[in-house]
């Protein structure tokens, strides 16, 4: 692996800075369409060798974060034009569709933010665009939810790689210690929204049902109201 990467380097070392950044929009595009396994490989190996390139940190993880979305649209974009039905039938050969299921019913439950939370989640990171499309989630807010969340990923994988220097093994190491500590922070997270929601949900059901009642009771009030004398005499 070490003369792989070196001759890797070398090669990179010789193409112009804007072509590196180019080079990574695109890695980072084809990885948006055809996640890799181990997931962000692709990503966070063009991190390391642009970090050697001595290339700019930030420009490094803009070029990711476009590529890796505009990847992701693509896939939405695409079962949203053929439909939920096909989108099944592919994840059932594959035999993840019962993610996709999964990954519908927190949408459903929890909206965006589980599309979001999604994106720091192995395996239902993939499966995120798709599904949003399957269940043609508007494509402005889609985006903005992957924009953020690609940000903060990929922005991260980019910082690390920045740090490790030219350590391959430790750059390895970082990226899946960073991506269990984030996966769980992410479940914490999902976790404690979802008891909000339910908390404000049942709380605002509470005060619909309190206002129903306490205006039947005024109605009801209104009806029997006694007769005075006058309408008596009347």
């Amino acid at each position: 692996m070490t003369g792989f990467l070196d001759t890797v380097s070398n090669w990179v070392a010789t193409i112009p800075i804007g072509a590196l950044y180019a080079l990574l929009g695109v890695a980072a595009f084809i990885e948006g369409i055809f996640p890799p396994v181990p997931a962000d490989l692709v990503v966070a190996l063009g991190s390391f060798l642009a970090a050697r390139r001595g290339a700019s940190l930030p420009m490094t993880a803009a070029c990711i974060v476009a590529g890796s979305v505009g990847g992701a649209m693509v896939v939405y974009a695409t079962v949203r034009r053929f439909g939920a039905r096909w989108l099944h039938a592919r994840l059932r050969k594959a035999g993840i569709d019962n993610v996709e299921k999964r990954l519908e019913a927190m949408y459903s439950h929890y909206g965006m933010m589980a599309l979001f939370v999604s994106r720091f989640l192995p395996v239902f990171r993939a499966v995120a665009p798709p599904m949003a499309g399957a269940m043609r989630v508007p494509p402005v807010r889609t985006t903005a939810v992957f924009i953020l969340a690609s940000s903060i990923w990929y922005g991260a994988i980019a910082w690390i790689a920045f740090r490790v220097g030219d350590d391959w093994v430790a750059m390895q190491a970082a990226v899946r210690h960073f991506a269990q500590r984030v996966g769980v922070v992410a479940l914490v997270a999902a976790t404690l929204f979802a008891i909000v929601v339910i908390v404000v949900v049942r709380r605002r059901a509470a005060e619909r049902l309190a206002d129903v009642l306490a205006a039947e009771k005024t109605g009801e009030s209104a009806a029997v109201k006694p007769q005075t004398p006058e309408s008596k005499e009347g």
